[in-house]
C-alpha cells in the first residue's frame, strides 16, 4: 500500500514539476528526488523492453506489457501517458545532470 502510494504522488509529482520548474523557475529537493526516481523506475522499464527484444523469452512480450500496464494503472494513467511521464523524467535528469556537472573538469 505505501509502496503504491509513493509511486502514485511520484507520478503527480514528476508530471506537476515539468509544468511549475518551467512557470517558476525553481526547484526543491524533493522535486529533485523524485526526478531522479523516477527516472530510475522508468529505465528499469526500459531495461525489461530492451531484454525481451534481445532475448525473446517466450511469454516475454506479454509479461512486459502486463507490467507497464500495471504500473501505468497505479498512477492513474494510460500506457501512452506513462510513457510521456518517463520521457518527461528522463528529459528532466538528463538536463539536471548535465547542469550539475562541473564547467572545468
Amino acid at each position: 500500500m505505501r509502496a503504491w502510494l509513493l509511486t502514485g504522488v511520484l507520478g503527480l509529482v514528476v508530471g506537476s514539476w515539468v509544468t511549475t520548474a518551467r512557470a517558476q523557475d525553481d526547484l526543491n529537493v524533493q522535486s529533485l528526488m523524485a526526478i531522479a526516481k523516477m527516472s530510475g523506475a522508468c529505465g528499469i522499464l526500459d531495461s525489461q523492453l530492451t531484454f525481451q527484444q534481445t532475448t525473446k523469452l517466450p511469454g516475454g512480450d506479454e509479461f512486459v506489457v502486463r507490467f507497464w500496464r500495471v504500473e501505468a494503472t497505479r498512477l492513474g494513467l494510460a500506457m501512452q501517458e506513462y510513457s510521456d511521464r518517463c520521457d518527461q523524467a528522463i528529459a528532466a535528469y538528463d538536463r539536471l545532470w548535465k547542469a550539475s556537472e562541473p564547467i572545468l573538469k
